[in-house]
């Protein structure tokens, strides 16, 4: 397994930087996208979709946050500032052609999941409405409930994580998710009781074993769906 820096082309004849890893052998692999938390791309990350690789996927990781700031931070208020900054539209387009460059590599199948975490959690459902992506998941994602009214053009499976004492998620918001996809048969919205935030995320305040353990279970399952 060997993980990489890649450049990425834009439909604006931009390029931004992006890590790849995928499993060891000829493939063809089913891609899988992630989407990061306001921190970026930092070594966290890095381990988190090196795991993934391991799962057989080739994982595609876009410095989402290349046209504010790019590169990871470990500066609270520095990853703020720029998530305030960012244009979701624009980075919509930006996932868009994240999305191409995955299914056309030679070493990927075709199928293409993503994950969010945090901050990336509104891409993914964003991207099942938008995009066609062939599975989402999401832990402790966020604004996606600015976006429920997307819902019904989303088939593909979906699997999203929350924890009951979120206040970045509130219940409220998770329950307006859950009635937004309450006749989507291929979709699971799991409240984990007890934790916060940053469950999944072993380096955070708030990261739960039990959470993580189960919540990426459930979006492993989901992408072996694909």
């Amino acid at each position: 397994m060997l993980g990489t820096s890649i450049q990425y082309s834009t439909r604006d004849n931009s390029e931004f930087e992006g890590y790849l890893v995928k499993p060891e052998g000829e493939g063809p692999f089913p891609g899988l996208i992630i989407i990061t938390a306001i921190f970026g791309t930092d070594e966290e990350m890095i381990q988190l979709s090196d795991a993934w690789a391991e799962d057989g996927f080739i994982v595609s990781v876009p410095d989402i946050f290349w046209r504010v700031l790019p590169g990871p931070t470990s500066d609270v208020d520095v990853a703020r500032g720029r998530m305030g900054k960012f244009d979701r539209e624009q980075g919509m387009k930006d996932v868009e052609d994240v999305v191409s460059d995955l299914k056309n590599r030679a070493e990927c199948n075709g199928k293409v999941g993503m994950l969010g975490f945090c901050f990336g959690g509104s891409f993914v459902h964003l991207s099942a409405a938008r995009l066609g992506i062939d599975a989402g998941a999401a832990f402790h994602g966020t604004a996606i409930g600015q976006h429920v009214d997307e819902t019904n053009k989303i088939s593909c499976p979906m699997s999203l994580h929350f924890g009951s004492e979120d206040p970045v998620v509130p219940m409220d918001e998770v329950h307006a998710i859950e009635a937004a996809y309450v006749n989507n048969s291929n979709a699971e919205i799991i409240v984990h009781d007890g934790v916060g935030h940053n469950f999944s995320m072993p380096e955070k305040p708030g990261y739960d074993a039990n959470a993580a353990t189960a919540s990426r279970a459930a979006a492993l399952a989901c992408f072996r769906s694909m």
